[in-house]
């Protein structure tokens, strides 16, 4: 029997990221990875798009196990023809939800839920980013028996980082068109930007960075301050059941969070002292004007066995284990 797991390639993006980054902890578990191209579905025709899906899956055989990172972001059509090929060879099947598309942008027409909820119960096992997710799905018709909770996003890192120094400042790392909240930062609380929406306030106290790379970012944020999670303008409702990535690329840097009370790991954050749960931008800007530097150092130190954790890859590293027993002996 062969593990295979699907990785997206031609795009970027944290949702390519995060792909990657789960595949390359599955390869380090004995996983095959089944490479997935980002590209304009519809220039294809149907024995075109069968060649192409046959060739990603020459290497299933039958009782193989298949993870499916969803989605592919090419189109919903594709990822159900992918899993009807890969379904044809009798495997074991988990879906590993990332993202909702229908759920994520404004416009998206509820029709497509149905097609979906068809897409997710191929699955023998559904990972889910967290409980209200769970509970949305089953609404909408979900039935998969078999299903596990992601715990966290990791973010493997092999490089040395500096212990962070205390700093009164705060960092949000995103496109400020689906954040567009931040844009009303008007405090004396330095906040510094990364992204490539320009921040165009007049606030002197908001700098903006520019785009950084993952280990750009960890080493800015290693310097020292708190990192801000926030939830998106457009359906805020899909960031208070997502795993939200910034939570982990913060916490890998060793900064604590101030994270929206609603969000997912808003009792993570506050049962293991990660930092704060906050209503409102004015209720954060409080917390690190008024934070000592003693009260700093603790929550640096309360982080750092996750920090250790997420760096290298243990929380995905279970998830996958789990999903593999859970399949084969549940």
């Amino acid at each position: 029997m062969t593990m295979h797991i699907t990785n997206l390639y031609g795009a970027w993006g944290t949702h390519v990221l995060a792909q990657q980054n789960v595949a390359k902890v599955a390869r380090e578990l004995g996983f095959t990875e089944m490479g997935l191209y980002f590209y304009p579905v519809d220039c294809d025709t149907g024995g075109e798009l069968r060649k192409r899906l046959d060739g990603i899956t020459s290497a299933v055989g039958n009782g193989d196990l298949v993870i499916f990172q969803s989605p592919s972001w090419n189109d919903l059509s594709y990822d159900k023809a992918l899993l009807e090929v890969i379904r044809a060879h009798r495997v074991k099947l988990a879906i590993f939800i990332h993202d909702v598309i229908t759920m994520m942008f404004e416009g998206a027409p509820e029709e497509i839920y149905p097609s979906l909820i068809e897409i997710y119960n191929m699955a023998d096992l559904l990972i889910v980013p967290s409980e209200p997710m769970l509970e949305f799905l089953k609404e909408k018709g979900l039935a998969v028996g078999k299903v596990l909770i992601q715990p966290m996003w990791d973010l493997p890192f092999s490089g040395e980082l500096r212990v962070p120094e205390f700093q009164r400042r705060i960092f949000f790392s995103g496109s400020l068109q689906r954040f567009q909240a931040i844009s009303s930062w008007n405090y004396e609380i330095p906040l510094r930007l990364f992204g490539y929406d320009e921040f165009k306030g007049k606030n002197p106290n908001v700098h903006f960075e520019g785009w950084k790379n993952t280990t750009e970012l960890l080493i800015e944020y290693s310097k020292g301050g708190f990192g801000l999670i926030w939830e998106q303008t457009a359906r805020p409702e899909y960031y208070r059941c997502n795993q939200p990535h910034k939570l982990c690329t913060y916490l890998a840097a060793g900064i604590p969070v101030l994270i929206q009370k609603g969000l997912v790991h808003e009792r993570t954050v506050r049962e293991y002292g990660l930092g704060f749960v906050v209503d409102s931008f004015e209720e954060a800007a409080d917390m690190v004007r008024n934070i000592s530097e003693e009260e700093y150092y603790q929550l640096v130190n309360n982080i750092k066995n996750i920090s250790f954790l997420i760096r290298e890859g243990f929380f995905t590293k279970k998830l996958l284990i789990d999903t593999v027993n859970y399949l084969l002996l549940g």
